[in-house]
């Protein structure tokens, strides 16, 4: 073998070897599903003031809803957003990822008055 084919090879060899982690192309989406309310507009929220007309007209139609025996009833709205990325990385097989938030915010209404909110983070 000729010497400039040795050095070609031998050339080809290291610049392979410092680029096995390149990245070479990435996709990320998002999905949602349910009805997210933001931490400001829950913080809007007193009990004791606020109207359930309020909260329905600010946050919508909620996810469920339950009526206690005594009339109080309890607004849910639950969500779900999903992230999910994808890779290619060159001289090294694609890969995936994803990670899933779910989290809730309720209102407990009794006469047409807010009495209690709460939120959970799944």
């Amino acid at each position: 073998m000729q010497r400039s084919a040795i050095l070609g090879l031998l050339a080809a060899g290291l610049l392979a070897t410092s680029m096995g982690g390149c990245l070479i192309g990435s996709n990320e989406r998002e999905s949602f599903t349910g009805k997210e309310v933001s931490a400001a507009t829950f913080n809007r929220i007193e009990p004791g003031v606020t109207t359930a007309d309020w909260v329905q007209g600010t946050l919508g139609e909620p996810t469920s809803k339950s009526t206690l025996a005594d009339g109080t009833e309890i607004l849910k709205w639950s969500y779900s957003k999903t992230k999910a990325s994808t890779g290619t990385v060159l001289f090294i097989f694609g890969g995936s990822s994803s990670k899933t938030t779910a989290g809730s915010a309720y209102v407990e209404i009794k006469n047409g008055i807010v009495t209690r909110a709460w939120r959970t983070d799944d």
